[in-house]
């Protein structure tokens, strides 16, 4: 009886910062609320008013729309110069205000608006900004709050790294933590240059953080562009035109029409130009095209790396993944450097540590071949002198997915201690992240073996890749684009 998959469990070192993630977001949000609460029921307003020498303040006189919601207390020049008034909340409510400063020259008026929540806290709308008591705080422990998010999901990536767990999870890591990384640096360099005075400021930069982000990956996905739609014009040329070859120029040229759209740029700078709508369209599509841009860099990075990377020389048994071969049986270029790299790897290895690999080529045979993938690789090893012992054949499946559950099968019934066995596969570099994960999704670990392939199929295979992810992990990016949208409408509605 076969035995059911053991799970492949997450290291407690990973829920632990989870968990400490998620304890101190509670805590900030806890400790804003409670001291915006605590210092929100006085407000000092800041007039943009600066005195001169000559110039003194007799008076200040507030008139509001309604009494007893808003008391001004007294007012003062803060060390800038500028006229700061001291105001207190009596009740909850909105108000409209207008003041008047008495002088010794000329009087000076402005207007402003007020909210008092429930919680007493005064809110000032004016010139189109939101302030209240305590929004320095808040910034300050949303710096917090990202700056521990981008230390657990560094380490998280650094730790995926280590441990060879190239995964969905590790390109969530890598993207999340680009994503934040330029999100904190435009807050604090803003800060450092005084731009941050208020809390609608914060919010603005929030927004604007996806239109960073696309502003400063645009030269690099051009190019990624520009590269992918040359892969596809080869492909087409060299292996007849198929849909699957048309990907990468379509994508291209939605994703740059899409962009010139949200960052305002050609036609589109003029064309819609006022238009409220349409500016809330272009925050949340800078938003959505950033998360996007971020999760392919990083998709990019960790699929480099796994394809660089070598497995240790302690394998007990290699999956060769399969794939088309040639109508007479024999294997074909992409196939045979599958192959020639499991053997040249199993070779290092018993030269290294003496220690011999059993081979498990895996690929069933499709309708028009005349023998199943599995045995062409079969064929193809014992003429380069492996034993037929050492070759565990897996002729069942029809997909990538298939070739690691069914692989995973027939190892199964050579041995009683398969979780301890060390297993590696072997397939073209492109391809070699998408057999760390679907390994993982079979219940067992895997190390990948990378073998060459043509230049021009680099930029299409790593788009695939990336649909692959979008594919594998939808709900939960159907999920994260949901909540993008709503924290920028959100954003919108406070702006």
């Amino acid at each position: 009886m076969r035995k059911e998959k053991e799970k492949v469990k997450k290291p407690r070192r990973f829920k632990k910062r989870f968990i400490f993630l998620n304890l101190m977001l509670v805590v900030f949000i806890l400790a804003s609320l409670a001291y915006v609460d605590y210092v929100g029921d006085r407000y000092e307003m800041h007039t943009h008013i600066y005195p001169t020498a000559d110039t003194t303040v007799n008076d200040v006189i507030m008139a509001c729309s309604k009494d007893d919601i808003v008391i001004l207390n007294d007012f003062h020049v803060d060390k800038d110069g500028q006229l700061i008034l001291d105001l207190e909340s009596d009740e909850s409510g909105d108000v409209d205000a207008d003041f008047t400063v008495k002088t010794n020259g000329e009087d000076i008026t402005f207007k402003s608006q007020f909210t008092v929540n429930v919680m007493g806290t005064i809110i000032e709308h004016r010139d189109g900004s939101i302030n209240f008591n305590g929004y320095l705080f808040l910034t300050y422990a949303f710096l917090g709050v990202m700056a521990i998010t981008l230390i657990v999901m560094i380490g998280s990536f650094v730790e995926c790294i280590r441990k060879n767990n190239y995964s969905y999870k590790m390109v969530a890591y890598g993207g999340v933590s680009l994503y934040i990384f330029v999100l904190l640096a435009v807050v604090i360099y803003k800060m450092l240059n005084n731009v941050l005075n208020s809390f609608t400021d914060l919010v603005y930069l929030i927004t604007q953080t996806g239109s960073w982000l696309c502003i400063l990956m645009f030269i690099p996905m051009l190019i990624l562009a520009i590269a992918v739609t040359i892969s596809n014009i080869v492909l087409i040329k060299r292996e007849g035109f198929r849909p699957v070859n048309m990907i990468g120029i379509i994508i291209s040229i939605v994703w740059l029409v899409v962009l010139l759209f949200t960052l305002n740029i050609g036609p589109f700078g003029t064309l819609f130009y006022g238009s409220t709508t349409l500016s809330a369209i272009r925050y949340i599509l800078s938003f959505v095209i950033a998360y996007f841009e971020c999760m392919f860099v990083s998709i990019v990075v960790c699929a480099s790396m796994a394809a660089n990377h070598t497995p240790p020389f302690d394998r007990d048994y290699i999956v060769i993944l399969g794939c088309a071969i040639r109508k007479d049986g024999g294997l074909t270029p992409l196939l045979k450097g599958r192959v020639d790299s499991a053997l040249s790897f199993a070779k290092r290895q018993q030269k290294t540590t003496g220690k011999q690999a059993t081979f498990v080529p895996a690929g069933g045979q499709g309708s028009d071949e005349i023998m199943s993938e599995a045995e062409a690789m079969a064929n193809y090893l014992k003429e380069q002198g492996v034993e037929p012992e050492r070759i565990l054949k897996e002729d069942q499946s029809t997909n990538t997915k298939e070739n690691l559950k069914f692989a995973r099968e027939v190892i199964e019934k050579t041995t009683d201690d398969f979780e301890n066995k060390k297993i590696a596969f072997s397939t073209t570099n492109y391809h070699v992240f998408r057999g760390y994960v679907l390994s993982l999704k079979n219940g067992f670990k895997a190390e990948g073996i990378s073998a060459k392939t043509k230049w021009y199929f680099f930029p299409n295979a790593f788009l695939r890749e990336f649909l692959g992810l979008l594919n594998e992990e939808k709900v939960r990016h159907v999920g994260i684009i949901l909540f993008i949208v709503l924290i920028a409408i959100g954003i919108l509605f406070v702006r």
